[in-house]
């Protein structure tokens, strides 16, 4: 395992490593010399994380991804994501999960539509803002939630507005898992697991109403690396109210490089809200290739659209979180 001490203002880095000798002839040893030579190619700290997290050298070294190769005719369900290998079966599509994303603008008048969309579109996850409920035992989540689904949320009890939920398949095993407490926006991660594999949904409102500040990179930041220990693929989405499309604002840009930084992409196109901007964002490992992504249009739930993704499934064994 590495640890890294870094002083931005100074651009000094200092790195210790623990090393384990592993099964098999000490596979999982890390070359301290490799590491140095990055250390010092390094001319910044976003390089350096950057390089850590392309390379995943926290990673014992069978267990990090091989180099990219070009391989002809690939398609989307060979697609191989953040561990390399990946593999879940969906009971309605042999090839890959839907996994969908809305800002719901209020979930209690809208219990059936939100259930009803989940049964027509077959979707296996579908992950929820603003849904301004109050408590888990709130109604209006189990209205919303279809038979043969379960729900995991975190209410705003502060003042009126906010909450996530995510509304998964009831068959998977769920797990929460922990992050760094937020200021700036609200979220929750859930670990899902089938029979056959495991990954993460990442479900995150930042207010609209409130200014974006560094702190909210900050904390975006302390999550990423949090979540950045498990090997299966993660998928960070919801709203997060900041226009993508407009690469020159300056906080579309600091989020552009800070996902640069974590070796990661957003892969959502388009407008996502009424006034046409793209604040509903898909944020995933560089290496994990989301197939097909659905951008409907706003109007049907709320001023938001729902966005649904593909998350293609391998044919090998899968790696566990």
């Amino acid at each position: 395992m590495i640890f890294a001490e870094y002083d931005l203002y100074h651009t000094r880095f200092s790195m210790s490593l623990a090393t384990v000798d592993m099964c098999n002839g000490g596979r999982g040893r890390v070359q301290s010399s490799h590491v140095f030579v990055l250390i010092r190619r390094a001319a910044y700290f976003g390089r350096l994380r950057k390089t850590l997290f392309t390379l995943h050298l926290w990673r014992p070294a069978h267990r990090r991804p091989r180099p990219r190769t070009t391989v002809p005719d690939r398609t989307p369900e060979a697609a191989v994501c953040d561990a390399g290998i990946f593999k879940i079966r969906s009971a309605d599509r042999g090839g890959s999960l839907e996994i969908g994303w809305l800002n719901v603008q209020s979930l209690r008048n809208k219990t059936d539509v939100i259930n009803a969309a989940i049964t027509e579109r077959s979707l296996d996850v579908l992950a929820l803002t603003e849904t301004w409920h109050t408590a888990s035992d709130d109604t209006c989540l189990r209205l919303a939630t279809p038979p043969g689904y379960a729900t995991v949320d975190a209410a705003r009890t502060s003042r009126r507005g906010g909450g996530v939920a995510v509304i998964f398949r009831q068959q998977w095993k769920a797990a929460t898992l922990p992050l760094p407490v937020c200021s700036t926006f609200e979220v929750i991660a859930v670990r899902l697991t089938t029979k056959t594999g495991q990954f993460i949904v990442v479900d995150l409102y930042r207010p609209g109403s409130e200014r974006l500040s560094t702190q909210f990179f900050d904390d975006l930041s302390a999550v990423l690396e949090t979540l950045v220990v498990y090997s299966c693929p993660v998928l960070v989405g919801g709203d997060f109210n900041i226009p993508a499309q407009l690469v020159d604002d300056p906080g579309v840009r600091h989020l552009s490089d800070l996902l640069t930084s974590f070796d990661m992409v957003q892969h959502v196109r388009g407008a996502t809200h009424r006034a046409g901007n793209t604040l509903d964002l898909i944020v995933t490992s560089s290496q994990c290739q989301l197939g097909n992504i659905d951008v409907e249009p706003p109007g049907r739930f709320s001023d938001h659209s729902l966005v649904v993704c593909q998350l293609p499934c391998a044919t090998k064994p899968a790696s566990f979180c």
